[in-house]
């Protein structure tokens, strides 16, 4: 998997793993675009802050790391477009999530926001340790990833949503 301290990139033997990743991206953009817009047709002042913010900021950095994506498909050396790709496209996902979980907080279903909260960070868990698992060798490269997603939803969005 293409990461912030790979060696090697999946994309550049799987330009097919590369596409889908645009695909995804291409999808997700128009749906936080199309949240964003209703959100500001229904009154942005009805809504919390971070999430109005987390849903704009993960718009220009999904679009960044699809440009990266794209751009590792026709470049010698992808390993910079690798990680700038990497990091934007996990800051962009990890914002549209916890955007995802301050909306239930802003229509006040407390309950619901705390299992979505709590069922990703157990997916989270269960994606790095399959990696892990997968993957020898890459225990102190997962579990960075694992810290770094982790304190993105403690930080972004169970704070706010308490």
């Amino acid at each position: 998997m293409c990461g912030l301290h790979s060696e090697k990139c999946e994309f550049a033997k799987n330009p097919e793993k590369a596409e889908a990743r645009l695909h995804i991206n291409s999808f997700l953009m128009g749906g936080l675009l199309t949240v964003l817009a209703l959100i500001f047709t229904f009154s942005p002042d009805k809504f919390n802050i971070m999430l109005v913010s987390q849903l704009a900021l993960a718009i220009p950095l999904i679009l960044f790391a699809s440009l990266s994506y794209a751009k590792m498909g026709y470049e010698r050396s992808h390993k910079i477009w690798d990680r700038f790709g990497w990091i934007t496209n996990n800051l962009g996902y990890l914002l549209f999530l916890n955007a995802a979980g301050l909306i239930l907080a802003d229509f006040s279903f407390r309950i619901l926001t705390m299992i979505y909260f709590a069922l990703l960070i157990v997916l989270i868990f269960a994606y790095y340790i399959l990696n892990i698992l997968s993957q020898p060798g890459t225990l102190k490269e997962h579990l960075g990833k694992l810290i770094f997603w982790l304190i993105g939803i403690f930080i972004g969005g169970i704070l706010p949503a308490i």
